[in-house]
């Protein structure tokens, strides 16, 4: 058996949201959780790394735009030469 301590108003959410969207099954809300957090987990590390970058090129002082259009073309021609 699994034991969470969670605060009063999350745990009253959780109640609310399993008995009124899974019919009280407490399996198939964990369930559902763990799949979600699997399909969606990825997402929120990305957005946080990409944040992350941002601010530091930002402390750096930018990028400035002719930067990034030599990063994409060295990207392209890399993909172009490794597919063929």
């Amino acid at each position: 058996m699994i034991s969470i301590d969670l605060p009063t108003p999350l745990e009253e959410h959780f109640w609310d949201v399993m008995k009124d969207d899974y019919n009280g099954d407490v399996q198939a809300a964990i369930q559902a959780f763990l799949e979600l957090h699997e399909r969606y987990a990825w997402k929120e590390q990305l957005r946080e790394d990409v944040e992350s970058i941002r601010s530091e090129v930002r402390r750096e002082g930018g990028i400035k735009t002719q930067e990034i259009d030599d990063a994409i073309k060295k990207y392209r021609k890399n993909i172009d030469t490794a597919s063929g």
